[in-house]
């Protein structure tokens, strides 16, 4: 038993000195870009020797300013794009490489100090105007960026970040030919499962444009955790057709009106599906939003079979969405149900589980959700039966509890020494 408590020590010590952290690397400068420069892996991590050896010294770096975070991952730059704005403009208007899983990019401020380069290090609130830097030998300065980790605010410790980099930048980078590197001592996300690793470094990369499920447009946006099912009935022979529909062949569009028409807004998001759908060419879902007061509503949804000119309105039977704050989005893991009330053509119906949206929100916030409003009430029945078998539990012993308070001593008793109580016994 000792011996494996051993091992198990042991080889968590062995595979924690193994963990590499693997961070983002971004590099520019301003010289030409030449035509034989090595393709970036976009799946794959890139080592710190293969990263030092073929991509870094594709600038032929002279003078290098290394931006360094205390914690940097991919989501930041996906996530926070006005933050990065200045950035993104010295990407695009230099010779620019994104590496975006790089282990341990921070050796080179003890690599290149070995290699005869002037390490000069710049600490946050340190002026960059008194720097010493030689004239005839290349130098590093290294630019220690304020800690976002110790920020409440993320987005503001990133744009506090850039600002400094553009401050650092604008005294030094002008005054010779500098080569950038912005990047990060750790990970600020921690991802241990390896196929969301994959996941995220394709979704850097462009590879995943939006997460599965997720659909955005206009003032609109949802998400379906689970595949939803249109179920058609036939009138007539008493048959049924049901199609599962995935994320996969989607095209999305949506509508909006803006907030000069008030006080009633509508919405619309439109989910033209055409792969997978037999017996039918192409089917599309409208679903319709209402903005009255403050609150929002989903009411109903439209369903658009082949090129038929009219389109079935299916109404929203369970459960009710509706007087949603704006601001604040609406999440249901129970079956949402639309159903078509006209009996003249065929019956229609709609399930989805597992859903969340939001409607009439900020335009600058189309990838993440509000705070999500529960379609489940805090006091469930399973809570109200808690509560109701605690309360009984409780009056039990509180009703016997009074009972052995009301109990009456006798208000006299035998004195020893006295004459006793006599009791007339009479018949």
């Amino acid at each position: 038993m000792a011996t494996g408590s051993v091992i198990l020590l042991l080889c968590s010590l062995f595979s924690g000195i193994l963990a590499k952290d693997r961070v983002p690397v971004l590099i520019w400068n301003n010289s030409p870009v030449r035509d034989n420069f090595p393709a970036v892996p976009a799946l794959q991590t890139i080592d710190y020797g293969t990263f030092q050896s073929k991509y870094l010294a594709e600038f032929d770096p002279k003078n290098i300013i290394l931006f360094i975070q205390d914690a940097l991952s991919m989501e930041d730059l996906s996530s926070h794009p006005s933050e990065f704005q200045a950035m993104n403009k010295w990407m695009t208007e230099s010779h620019s490489l994104y590496l975006p899983n790089v282990e341990e990019p921070g050796h080179l401020t003890h690599d290149l100090a070995s290699h005869g380069y002037n390490v000069v290090s710049l600490e946050p609130g340190v002026p960059a105007a008194g720097l010493d830097l030689k004239q005839q030998d290349n130098n590093l300065v290294v630019v220690k960026l304020p800690s976002t980790l110790t920020n409440p605010s993320r987005s503001r410790a990133l744009q506090k970040a850039v600002e400094v980099m553009q401050n650092v930048i604008s005294k030094i980078g002008a005054k010779r030919e500098f080569t950038f590197i912005f990047t990060g001592l750790k990970p600020s996300v921690d991802i241990s499962n390896k196929y969301d690793g994959r996941v995220r470094v394709r979704r850097a990369a462009g590879g995943l444009p939006q997460e599965q499920g997720f659909h955005s447009q206009s003032c609109v946006k949802m998400y379906f955790k689970q595949n939803f099912t249109l179920n058609i009935y036939n009138n007539t022979g008493g048959g049924k057709t049901s199609i599962v529909f995935d994320d996969h062949s989607s095209t999305d569009t949506g509508h909006c009106d803006g907030p000069e028409i008030s006080p009633i807004r509508q919405a619309s998001l439109n989910m033209k599906f055409i792969n997978g759908v037999d017996p039918f060419t192409r089917i599309i879902f409208t679903f319709n939003f209402k903005f009255e007061r403050s609150s929002w509503e989903l009411t109903n949804v439209d369903v658009l079979l082949d090129n038929s000119k009219t389109s079935n309105t299916l109404e929203l039977v369970t459960p009710d969405i509706s007087g949603i704050p704006v601001g604040m989005s609406y999440s249901c893991a129970l079956p949402i149900y639309f159903a078509s009330n006209d009996s003249t053509t065929s019956k229609m119906d709609v399930i989805m589980e597992g859903v969340q949206m939001e409607a009439f929100f900020d335009s600058n916030n189309n990838s993440t959700f509000g705070p999500a409003w529960d379609c489940v009430g805090f006091f469930t029945v399973p809570i109200w039966a808690g509560l109701l078998t605690t309360l009984l539990l409780l009056l039990i012993p509180c009703i016997g509890l009074y009972m052995l308070s009301d109990i009456k001593t006798m208000d006299r008793f035998d004195d020893p020494k006295g004459q006793p109580i006599m009791v007339p016994n009479t018949d």
